[in-house]
């Protein structure tokens, strides 16, 4: 990639932390990667997009500026300037159509942020870590969610619905009240859905009597649909240079919007570098299986992030795999690298 990079525009692509996050990937590592890439003659600059959930600090770009700040990213610090790949409102992006999607599927066209669209190179750095929806987030998550639209950020999430169970409603309004978006409305039997709904779960999450679920296979759903975003990115830089990175240190059970994200569930087993997302993707989750699990969470690989988190993490690397964005059969190579 180095000889690849000279006189390219390219994207550092990472998780900023959500306000209160501490345990995604430190800023001094990012600054080791767009290092690299000056000296091989890029241009970096880092980015973030914006969040479809209201909680937090990162709905809005002034929002994710302020949090990268406090986390410790500045253009001081990474040595490059920060860019909102999303812009101001979260929905400025480039649209891909997946061809081999059906025409019907709220997934057929995938709006990348437009930062990212447009840039000559990439570099995904992704911090690998439990999800309660995908069981991981890693490449492919950082893909799918990371580098899109809040549009297509909530056609994803749609894919896993939601339940609500009249019986177990005690109607105390909590849900509609959390509601930043006004898609719920209280009624004599409870809450009633809209069409302003976005499926960021802030409902389910505040319901103390789980009267709001997910459909029964909303997990794997979710993953399909992470799968298919994941591939719009990707075909959209597919004439241009892109590197995975893998980090698979700080693993926490939930991802870096959680502020904080939990307990560490493994010791620290190193960085992953590969062209191939996918293949990142596996070969972290079976270097996972090798690596001790910290004491007290009472699971045993394989996939412990998956068995927290109540799904089979296979599920976004097998259907990524289908839609050609890469292969779960890969070479490890190990090295040690000095500063």
């Amino acid at each position: 990639m180095p000889g690849e990079l000279s006189g390219r525009r390219t994207a550092v692509k990472a998780h900023f932390g959500e306000l209160g996050n501490y345990t995604h990937i430190r800023p001094q590592f990012v600054r080791r990667a767009v290092d690299a890439i000056k000296a091989h003659g890029g241009e970096p600059f880092a980015t973030d997009t914006t969040t479809l959930y209201p909680t937090g600090n990162r709905l809005s770009a002034p929002g994710v500026l302020s949090s990268a700040r406090y986390n410790g990213f500045t253009e001081e610090a990474l040595g490059c300037p920060i860019a909102v790949a999303d812009g101001p409102d979260g929905e400025s992006g480039a649209e891909i159509v997946l061809d081999d999607v059906g025409s019907g599927d709220p997934l057929r066209r995938i709006r990348v942020a437009r930062c990212i669209a447009e840039a000559g190179a990439a570099v995904m750095l992704s911090h690998v870590k439990g999800h309660p929806l995908s069981g991981m987030g890693g490449a492919i998550k950082n893909l799918g969610m990371g580098c899109t639209t809040k549009g297509c950020k909530a056609s994803q999430h749609a894919q896993h619905g939601l339940i609500f169970d009249r019986e177990g409603c005690i109607a105390c309004g909590r849900c509609a009240a959390a509601c930043r978006f006004g898609a719920l409305e209280m009624g004599a039997g409870g809450p009633a859905r809209g069409d302003a709904c976005v499926y960021c779960l802030t409902c389910m999450w505040e319901c103390e009597t789980r009267s709001i679920r997910l459909l029964p296979d909303g997990k794997e759903r979710f993953q399909e649909g992470l799968a298919k975003a994941a591939a719009g990115v990707t075909r959209m830089l597919a004439d241009r240079p892109v590197v995975y990175m893998n980090f698979l240190m700080d693993v926490t059970q939930f991802c870096d919007c959680a502020a904080p994200a939990g307990q560490l569930v493994f010791q620290n087993a190193g960085i992953l570098a590969s062209r191939d997302p996918v293949a990142a993707d596996k070969a972290s989750l079976d270097i996972l299986d090798r690596t001790a699990v910290i004491p007290g969470w009472g699971k045993d690989p394989p996939d412990v992030l998956g068995k927290l988190n109540d799904t089979s993490c296979l599920i976004q690397m097998r259907a990524a795999e289908r839609l050609r964005i890469g292969s779960m059969n890969y070479e490890l190579v190990e090295t040690l690298c000095r500063s």
